[in-house]
């Protein structure tokens, strides 16, 4: 084994060692050069040469322990398989791992007490992390690296399920797992951390169980293939970018817990043609609804045919009335009465399906939006056979009774 001094800074010595013969017996396909420093007796890792695809990093260096692995360490490789980490080893910096693309299985030793932030963040080929049963902060569980009562990262396959211990979904712990296709959140979550589930370009629909009480900013942004979610009748807001860039969302019901929706929290959700404000909403940030980026104007725009339900004189009103988009009071006490004669009749329904018949063939709507508020019965934002049906039931309803 030899060692390279490269530098003398104070009391700590730089060193690159060349182990070509130690790496293969760790069964390595290609040696790696690792550059560090010692300090106090230990040793810290802060940068590699070489190629391979796994890196067994040793316990000892110089006869020294190694203790650390500097911030962003080997973010971005394009070959890393496998990590193994010694038990020596008590810091994993920042971003030690980051962006490591084909990384897809990573060891933890029993020393680890603190890894930094998005120390495995963006490796969408993670699919296995274990942690030596002895370590004392950290653990896996359910394909996932937890401390406490918090979900750091998630590891696992396309179908993610977390475990009832988990209370706080951690910032990025899903973030850019690209194959994820369902979550299922247990009623033990309360806190769903920014980005969590940023760049899950798979995840069609979830469910957030009303145990939660808070999500981060950019939570599910440009999670381009959720069509639908349930949010949690405990938050009390959709921060900044929540839903940004979710381009096939079609449903979502704002609870009555929420007051704030935070500036481009449904930006570019260019398939949500409508959406229900309740008068619990005090404050709508700026292109928070119905707001997308025109190509062929190169500025922000509305989306089209995009409206806006809730209460008159609302702030969901303001809103509309400010970027000239289409309201709705929301008065249910005729929904149905399509024909504004104060009566819900077969008339009604015959009038839907025929508005319905129109804009399927591709003709402009002829409804106002009063009518286009009693037509919508089931209030999903469309008017189809499914409204008129529902009107249908009613009158028969209030015929027999």
């Amino acid at each position: 084994m030899r060692k390279c001094i490269s530098a003398f800074l104070a009391s700590a010595m730089l060193f690159t060692l060349c182990c070509p013969s130690a790496a293969a017996a760790a069964g390595t396909d290609t040696g790696y050069e690792l550059i560090f420093t010692i300090d106090n007796g230990s040793v810290t890792v802060t940068g590699v040469s070489g190629s391979g695809s796994t890196l067994e990093v040793p316990s000892t260096l110089a006869g020294l322990s190694v203790t650390s692995i500097a911030d962003n360490f080997f973010a971005g490789s394009t070959e890393l398989k496998t990590v193994i980490l010694p038990d020596t080893l008590r810091s994993i910096g920042s971003r030690a791992f980051s962006a490591c693309q084909k990384l897809n299985s990573v060891y933890i030793g029993s020393g680890t007490s603190y890894i930094g932030d998005y120390a495995f963040t963006a490796c969408p080929s993670l699919s296995s992390i274990s942690v030596s049963k002895d370590n004392k902060v950290y653990r896996s569980e359910n394909n996932s690296l937890c401390k406490d009562d918090a979900l750091i990262l998630y590891a696992g396959g396309n179908d993610a399920n977390i475990s009832s211990s988990t209370r706080v979904i951690g910032k990025r712990a899903f973030f850019g797992k690209t194959e994820l296709t369902s979550v299922n959140i247990p009623d033990s979550v309360e806190v769903i951390g920014d980005y969590a589930f940023s760049g899950c370009l798979a995840l069609k629909n979830i469910s957030l169980p009303d145990s939660v009480t808070s999500i981060g900013n950019y939570c599910f942004f440009s999670c381009s293939g959720l069509e639908e979610i349930k949010l949690s009748n405990s938050i009390k807001a959709i921060p900044e970018n929540c839903f940004s860039g979710c381009s096939a969302l079609y449903e979502i019901k704002i609870p009555d817990s929420v007051s704030y929706i935070g500036a481009n929290a449904f930006y570019s959700c260019e398939s949500l043609k409508s959406i229900c404000i309740p008068p619990s909403v005090e404050t709508i940030g700026t292109n928070a609804l119905g707001r997308t980026y025109s190509l062929r104007s190169g500025s922000e725009d509305n989306i089209s045919d995009f409206r806006i339900i809730g209460a008159a004189g609302s702030s969901a009103e303001k809103y509309a009335q400010s970027l000239n988009m289409k309201f709705s009071d929301d008065d249910n006490s005729l929904r149905g009465d399509v024909n504004e004669d104060g009566i819900i009749d077969g008339r009604d329904a015959t009038l839907t399906l025929t508005e319905y018949a129109r804009v399927s063939a591709g003709h402009d709507p002829t409804f106002t939006d009063k009518q286009f508020q009693s037509a919508d019965y089931n209030g999903d934002g469309i008017i189809d056979a499914r409204d008129a049906s529902a009107i249908l039931i009613l009158y028969a309803s209030a015929s027999v009774s």
